[in-house]
C-alpha cells in the first residue's frame, strides 16, 4: 500500500490545486480520494468520515457554496491534459448522457432521452479526447431544461456543444478530428468545426436534405440503386461502404459514406472529401469510446451518486469526476487495460495518503 504517486499524476493534480485556496485544496483532495477509494455510496458524509476527519458541513459547503468555480477547475485540468497531448493528433468525441434522479427540490431535473428510453433526472453534455497512446475526459457540462431556467439563461445541447468546441480551440494547435452522432450533426456545430480548421466525422439523419449533382434529395435515397461498394472489415464485422460527394445546405461540400451491415444502414459525413472508406470506418468506430467513458464513470466513479441538489453542486461533482477519471488514466497509462482494472489496481496497491500528502511534498499549503 506504499506505492508512490507517478510524477505525471502529481503534476496534473498540482495544476488543479493551483486554482484553489488553502481550505479548498484540503476538501478537493478529500473528495477525489472518496471517488477513487469508496466503491459504493459516495455520499458527502461517507467521504468526510473516511478521508476528511468527519467535517461534513465543511465538505458540503465546498461542494455547494464554495467560491471555487467549476469553470476554473475545468480550464486548469484541460490545460494540463492539452500539455500532455501537445503535438499529437487528437480525436475529440462529443455526446450526452442522462443521470437518473428523482426529487421535487433537485435543480435542473427533467425528462431526458437515454439508451433505454426516457429517463427522469439530470443530463450532461460530455466530451473526451483520444490519441494513439492516451484517452482522457475533457468536460462534463450540465444541460438544464428550458422550464427550469430563468428567462434568457437557457442553453440547448447544441449551444453547449458549440461552447465546448469554441473553448477547446485555444488548447489545441494540432490536427483535431471531431466525432459525433446524428444528434449534433447540424449546421451551427459543423460550421464551428470548419472555422476551427478541424475535421468532422459525424453520423447524419436519413431524412436530411442534400444536393447531389445540383438536385435536391434525401440522404436515405442514396442507399437505393446500384453503388460501388467496398467491403471493409472492422473488428468482427464486414461492412459494405460507398462514398459520394454531396452538398450539405448551410455547410458546404462533404463526403457522404453509405455504410451497410446486414439490413442496417448508417450514413456518415466528413468535410475531408479525400478520406478513404477504410479510414472513415476506423475513425467513426472510435466514437464509441465515449459510450464506454459514460459506462466507466457511472459504474466506478459515482457519476450519478449526487448528494447535492443545487446546479452548482452537481457541476462541481462532475468536474471532480472528470479529474479523477484522468488521474486514473494517467496513473495506469496503458491502453491494454480496462478502466475497471486500472482503478482496482490503484485501490489494491496505493494508500489514499499518497494523494493527500501531495501538497506537503510539493510545498503547497493545504
Amino acid at each position: 500500500m506504499g506505492t508512490k504517486v507517478p510524477s505525471n499524476v502529481s503534476t496534473y493534480i498540482k495544476g488543479c490545486l493551483s486554482v484553489l485556496s488553502k481550505p479548498q485544496r484540503k476538501h478537493f483532495l478529500t473528495y477525489i480520494c472518496g471517488l477513487i477509494w469508496i466503491i459504493k455510496f459516495r455520499s458527502i458524509r461517507e467521504i468526510s468520515r473516511h478521508f476528511g476527519n468527519g467535517l461534513v458541513d465543511s465538505l458540503h459547503h465546498f461542494m455547494k457554496n464554495s467560491a471555487c468555480k467549476s469553470s476554473e477547475l475545468e480550464q486548469q485540468q484541460q490545460h494540463g491534459i492539452a500539455t500532455i497531448l501537445k503535438g499529437q493528433n487528437i480525436l475529440f468525441a462529443i455526446d450526452d448522457t442522462p443521470c437518473p434522479r428523482n426529487g421535487k427540490h433537485i435543480e435542473g431535473i427533467g425528462i431526458h432521452h437515454g439508451a433505454d428510453g426516457f429517463v427522469k433526472g439530470l443530463c450532461a453534455v460530455t466530451a473526451i479526447v483520444k490519441t494513439q497512446t492516451h484517452q482522457f475526459a475533457w468536460c462534463i457540462r450540465q444541460y438544464v431544461p428550458k422550464r427550469q431556467c430563468s428567462e434568457g439563461t437557457f442553453k440547448s445541447k447544441i449551444a453547449i456543444a458549440i461552447e465546448i468546441l469554441a473553448s477547446t480551440k485555444k488548447h489545441f494547435k494540432q490536427k483535431v478530428t471531431v466525432l459525433m452522432d446524428a444528434w449534433y450533426t447540424c449546421a451551427p456545430v459543423l460550421n464551428t468545426i470548419i472555422r476551427a480548421e478541424w475535421t468532422f466525422v459525424a453520423a447524419i439523419k436519413q431524412n436530411r436534405k442534400i444536393l447531389v449533382d445540383g438536385k435536391e434529395t434525401r440522404v436515405r435515397y442514396l442507399a437505393k440503386g446500384p453503388r460501388h461498394y467496398k467491403t471493409i472489415r472492422h473488428g468482427k464485422r464486414r461492412l459494405r461502404v460507398a462514398k459520394r460527394i454531396v452538398y450539405l445546405p448551410k455547410v458546404g461540400t462533404v463526403a457522404l459514406f453509405i455504410c451497410k451491415y446486414g439490413r442496417s444502414r448508417k450514413f456518415i459525413i466528413s468535410n475531408d472529401i479525400h478520406l478513404f472508406t477504410k479510414e472513415l470506418v476506423a475513425l467513426y468506430g472510435e466514437r464509441f469510446e465515449i459510450e464506454f467513458f459514460h459506462k466507466d464513470i457511472k459504474q466506478h466513479l459515482g457519476f450519478g451518486e449526487l448528494f447535492v441538489r443545487s446546479l452548482a453542486g452537481v457541476q462541481k461533482h462532475w468536474i471532480l469526476v472528470v479529474i479523477v477519471y484522468n488521474t486514473v488514466q494517467l496513473w495506469q497509462n496503458t491502453q491494454s487495460q480496462s478502466f475497471r482494472k486500472k482503478i482496482f489496481h490503484i485501490r489494491a496497491t496505493t494508500s489514499y495518503c499518497s494523494l493527500t500528502d501531495l501538497p506537503r511534498k510539493h510545498n503547497i499549503a493545504a
